[in-house]
C-alpha cells in the first residue's frame, strides 16, 4: 500500500510541475502578445464624426466646407480620431479621448494639433495610454 500511494503522490508531483510549466509558457505567449500590439503612433487630432471624410478629400477642404469639424471654436467633442502621415485613421477609446481633450485646451493651434499616442492598437481602435504634444 505504501509503494502505490507512494507512487500516485509522485504522479501528482509530475503533473503538478506538467502544469506550472504549462501556465507559465502560456502566460509568456500572453504577454508577448499584448506586448505586440503596443504602439506608438503621431498625427493629427481631428473631430472623430469627420475623419474618415477628412482623410478621403483633405483636411484643409473638410474644415473649409464643413466649419462644424473645427476644434478651433469648440474642441470639447465626444470622440477624437488621429490622422496619419500616411492617410491612416484611428478612433480613440474614452481614455484617450479624455488625454486629447485636455492637450486640446493647452494648445493655441486646436486645428493642427500634432500628437504621440502611445497604447494597443486593435484594428483602427487606439487604447490610449500616454498622449503628449509633438
Amino acid at each position: 500500500m505504501v509503494a502505490k500511494n507512494g507512487s500516485q503522490c509522485m504522479l501528482h508531483k509530475k503533473a503538478r510541475n506538467a502544469m506550472r510549466g504549462h501556465f507559465a509558457i502560456t502566460l509568456l505567449v500572453l504577454l508577448t502578445g499584448a506586448a505586440a500590439n503596443a504602439a506608438e503612433i503621431q498625427g493629427v487630432i481631428t473631430d472623430w464624426r469627420c475623419t474618415e471624410n477628412m482623410v478621403r478629400n483633405g483636411r484643409e477642404k473638410v474644415l473649409q466646407q464643413d466649419r462644424s469639424c473645427s476644434l478651433a471654436r469648440n474642441p470639447d467633442r465626444a470622440e477624437y480620431g488621429l490622422i496619419t502621415d500616411d492617410k491612416k485613421f484611428y478612433h480613440l477609446d474614452a481614455e484617450g479621448n479624455k488625454k486629447v481633450n485636455r492637450l486640446l485646451h493647452n494648445s493655441p493651434d486646436k486645428d493642427n494639433l500634432r500628437v504621440i499616442l502611445t497604447g494597443d492598437v486593435q484594428g483602427n481602435l487606439i487604447k490610449v495610454t500616454y498622449a503628449s504634444i509633438l
